[in-house]
């Protein structure tokens, strides 16, 4: 499909935008970019990678809810999984549309009942309090390797029922790089990712079989549940690839950055510590200001009108997410951290039908450990630079180097 075809409309033509979401200085601060996606108008033409494009809140919302004209079953990345020479098979959960989508989200959400949730609550508090007396007690540690992903790496493998070894934690966020990696285009850094994940990949495929989960883990029931018939068998393997890939990085990331933020505000940090039940709130914020998946991908079903500009039926959408979750006209201050501001309405987690099934996990985990950290630290401040890791998809930081006093 040539430029011109692609852009063409009803009334006028989507502008074509000379920008690259994926060039290492746009992942570093991609800001700039945001704006630039914004100020051209609600849907743009990407020419470098023959993608419509879309920045704005207002005009992300309704495209994600209308799942009938914006489908997911494209795959939630720049390639279109349907078709020949696709890297991995779609997502049974998040790259599916109802009712597909609808048999399996209910029978996740069956498995991931009140019960487990409260369980599993008991089990991450004591994780949780363990790692704050550790790294209270030592005054200076990373804030992603020494505590988010150490916490994130021992709790969400556990409760999946994962057995432990020495190359778990290691390999499994290798396997989340991969899978965010993997949404983007296939660059040197995809090509990369994917060598090194080469070298684990029959560890790969053996912890998705039904013998690696242990008794009493969520992996099991989703097994389980195919044996009652509520999901199809060969759903099964996948649903706990897409835990396996996906459920530490994002979480480890949204840790992370609530870290940093609160870091660098002391005066959010005492909030917190004068009231813990808004947590929650810096935990939202944190994903409002970070978008730890910062772009998802929609395929339209049909002939669409986007604000008159016609986009044509089997087109790939890049949604911008993390543009949306700073956009100055859906917030007041878009740029500052605010544990007291209402942060309904962002985008980080989706909306609609496909919101993160993951999201009371992601919740919880990180609930405890800040809850954990806040009853034992006073002050809490940066010892030097943070460094990111750069990744296609997943905006995550490498470094947090923190300084603690014990309160």
């Amino acid at each position: 499909m040539s430029d011109l075809a692609s852009t063409q409309a009803s009334g006028r033509t989507a502008p074509v935008l000379d920008l690259d979401p994926y060039a290492d200085e746009v992942l570093e601060n991609p800001f700039e970019m945001h704006a630039a996606l914004r100020a051209a108008g609600p849907v743009g033409w990407l020419s470098k990678y023959g993608v419509h494009v879309m920045g704005r809140h207002k005009d992300i919302m309704p495209v994600l809810k209308d799942w009938e004209s914006f489908s997911s079953t494209g795959g939630s990345g720049l390639a279109d999984i349907r078709k020949p020479g696709a890297w991995r098979p779609g997502s049974p959960i998040v790259e599916v549309d109802p009712p597909q989508h609808t048999q399996v989200r209910t029978a996740l959400q069956r498995i991931l009942s009140p019960a487990v949730i409260r369980q599993w609550r008991q089990d991450f508090e004591i994780e949780a309090e363990r790692l704050a007396d550790e790294v209270a007690a030592r005054g200076s540690f990373c804030g992603v390797r020494d505590f988010a992903e150490t916490f994130v790496a021992t709790t969400f493998p556990t409760a999946l029922g994962l057995a432990d070894s020495p190359q778990r934690r290691e390999n499994l966020f290798l396997l989340g790089a991969l899978n965010f990696d993997g949404q983007g285009p296939r660059n040197e850094r995809y090509e990369a990712t994917q060598r090194k994940a080469d070298s684990i990949w029959d560890w790969y495929l053996d912890s998705m079989k039904r013998e690696a989960m242990l008794p009493g883990g969520f992996g099991e029931k989703i097994f389980q549940a195919a044996d009652a018939g509520e999901i199809e068998p060969e759903t099964a393997p996948l649903l706990v690839r897409s835990f396996l890939r996906g459920g530490l990085d994002t979480t480890s990331s949204m840790i992370s950055a609530a870290l940093w933020y609160l870091a660098k505000d002391p005066a959010q940090w005492q909030l917190l510590r004068e009231d813990p039940a808004r947590i929650r709130g810096a935990l939202d914020e944190a994903m409002r200001l970070e978008t730890p998946i910062q772009n998802v991908c929609r395929q339209t079903m049909r002939e669409v009108e986007i604000d008159g500009v016609t986009v044509e039926n089997d087109s790939k959408i890049l949604i911008i997410l993390a543009s949306a979750n700073r956009d100055p006209e859906r917030w007041e201050n878009p740029d500052r951290f605010d544990v007291t501001r209402q942060t309904m309405g962002h985008l980080a987690l989706g909306t609609g039908v496909h919101m993160c099934i993951g999201q009371m996990i992601a919740r919880l985990e990180g609930e405890v450990l800040l809850k954990a950290l806040v009853s034992r630290v006073s002050k809490l401040e940066l010892t030097g630079e943070p460094t990111r890791a750069l990744n296609n998809n997943l905006r995550s930081l490498a470094t947090l180097p923190l300084a603690v006093t014990r309160a």
